[in-house]
């Protein structure tokens, strides 16, 4: 399954997508014509994984607004 989302200011996705990778979460990139953010999350998909993208999403928005 492929979540896709938008920010709300859209010129902090770039942002978004290098912090994210810089906190091991990779591939947070949209797709490359339309743009946005994507976490793709599968059935073998730990829990844990979807509890720190959660984490650093929840931080992102405070420390971004």
């Amino acid at each position: 399954m492929n979540i896709t989302f938008r920010l709300r200011d859209e010129s902090l996705e770039d942002a978004f997508a290098t912090a994210a990778t810089g906190e091991g979460l990779d591939g947070l990139k949209g797709h490359r014509s339309v743009g946005g953010l994507r976490a793709s999350m599968y059935n073998a998909f730990p829990e844990a994984g979807v509890e720190a993208l959660v984490q650093f999403m929840r931080e992102f928005e405070r420390t971004h607004g």
